[in-house]
């Protein structure tokens, strides 16, 4: 198989994972959302690249896998890492996402972990200048420019609910066009979710649909990390007493069994490809 390319927020790039060396200078979070880079090491770093999934699933199939160097984000930054990745147009390179030139005829699968929708810019235009803002599904999260976003809402005669359903199919209609995009170059894409608002709409995109990974664990599928989490505490870092004991880090992100299990599922699904 050619290269594996993942894109994803910090639940692919692999945050916590760090955790479960027996490197020096570890330090527990403040909180479960907190990531400080200048307290890891270049050690770990490397260390918690062993486990992430993209290395499983790269090491399974005797391949190379290829992740954004910055952790976090949401779709915005994954397709920024590809543009950057095949060397599109230069003022499209986040060249701190990713340093290596890729070929297309040098990728076998694209696997995308979708994150949470709101982190990606909602535009609209307020005094005739362009302007973005970060909102929330669920209209609890009052994020970047919410205050500017508030006032185009009332000159607008606008509401943050039909603002969230735009926002969504706005990025559902993005996905899908990167999505074609790209296997029009040959390139296989499948992703998986992290949160539900984004597979619930996906009958409504059945060229979608046909790409999306299902995760499987004790013979349960899930459809979402978010779901997987809730019937399974054990699978977050900060749930995973049975390898830290007392000593846990306060940590939601996806422990090493975790990974593990997301790595098989997409395992599972590209074999069923391959036969």
């Amino acid at each position: 198989m050619k290269g594996l390319l993942f894109g994803g927020c910090s639940f692919t790039w692999g945050q916590g994972l760090y955790f479960y060396s027996d490197l020096p200078k570890q330090k527990y979070p403040l909180n479960e959302f907190t990531y400080r880079r200048e307290e890891l090491t270049d050690a770990h770093l490397r260390f918690k690249d062993t486990l992430r999934f993209p290395r499983l699933v790269a090491n399974h199939f005797n391949t190379f896998e290829l992740v954004k160097g910055q952790n976090g984000g949401g779709e915005d930054e994954t397709f920024d890492f590809l543009r950057t990745v095949f060397k599109h147009k230069i003022n499209e390179r986040h060249d701190h996402y990713v340093s290596d030139n890729i070929e297309y005829g040098d990728i076998e699968y694209i696997i995308i972990q979708t994150s949470q929708i709101w982190r990606n810019k909602f535009y609209f235009t307020l005094d005739g200048k362009e302007d973005h803002a970060m909102i929330s599904l669920n209209n609890n999260h009052h994020g970047y420019n919410w205050d500017i976003l508030y006032k185009w809402l009332i000159e607008n005669n606008e509401t943050i609910e039909n603002v969230v359903q735009s926002h969504l199919k706005i990025q559902l209609d993005r996905f899908e066009n990167e999505v074609k995009f790209y296997e029009d170059k040959g390139i296989k894409v499948r992703f998986l979710c992290w949160e539900p608002d984004f597979y619930y709409e996906l009958d409504k995109y059945p060229y979608l649909r046909e790409r999306f990974v299902p995760i499987f664990y004790n013979d349960v599928r899930y459809n979402t990390i978010r779901k997987m989490h809730d019937e399974n505490p054990h699978l977050k870092i900060k749930g995973d007493v049975a390898f830290f004991g007392d000593n846990i880090p306060d940590d939601h992100h996806p422990s090493k069994e975790c990974h593990k299990v997301i790595a098989e599922s997409i395992i599972r699904r590209l074999e069923s490809e391959i036969k």
